[in-house]
């Protein structure tokens, strides 16, 4: 158990640690933000709009047999918006979110709030994805802060390499256009090319 699971009030000023090996490599946390080889997670969120996914490199990849088991040596940070928040009468606490999870393997444990600073304890909360009529049950539950609301940002890392047609949920008559900034849809945004402006198209 860290500092700040035992005093929430100090992730205003410290950020809560990571778990270095399941991000990209040089993915530093702020009290805010997840910053990864430079690039703000909150700024990709608003270029690209979400659901974001950006892929870099594990630092420790690992033998070759622990790389076939884990997705190789790539690793998909998904960045996601909480579009509603319920506390049901039985006390259980559900998030409806902008996005699917059956197209990757998140995890969850590295599940955490962006875009603002908190100070409150983290709760179980049921993550339900957009596509909510084709998802599979259960859904994933996550500690997230207990006055997580709607519009928050939430971000977490998933194994291997991932593309935005795995992550966005498919409503029956709507093709899967690209991202309206980057123009990505079934190819994977790397962290390079997302470190340079010039690279967004607007």
């Amino acid at each position: 158990m860290t500092l700040t699971e035992i005093l929430p009030t100090m992730r205003l000023s410290i950020p809560s640690p990571l778990a270095v090996d399941s991000w990209p490599v040089h993915t530093q946390p702020t009290v805010s933000d997840v910053i990864v080889a430079g690039v703000s997670l909150i700024r990709l969120a608003e270029i690209s709009g979400t659901p974001a996914v950006l892929t870099g490199d594990l630092p420790r990849p690992g033998r070759p047999r622990e790389r076939a088991l884990t997705g190789g040596t790539d690793v998909t940070v998904l960045v996601f918006r909480i579009t509603l928040r319920v506390d049901t009468q039985e006390d259980k606490r559900i998030a409806l979110t902008d996005c699917t999870f059956d197209g990757v393997t998140a995890q969850w444990s590295e599940c955490r709030l962006i875009g603002r600073a908190w100070g409150s304890r983290s709760v179980r909360i049921e993550l339900i994805p957009g596509d909510v009529g084709d998802a599979s049950w259960p859904h994933p539950v996550a500690m997230l802060p207990g006055d997580l609301r709607e519009g928050d940002l939430v971000v977490v890392p998933c194994l291997g390499a991932a593309s935005l047609h795995d992550v966005r949920p498919q409503r029956p008559g709507v093709a899967d256009a690209g991202s309206p900034a980057l123009g990505i849809c079934d190819q994977t945004a790397r962290i390079r090319p997302l470190m340079t402006p010039s690279t967004a198209r607007t």
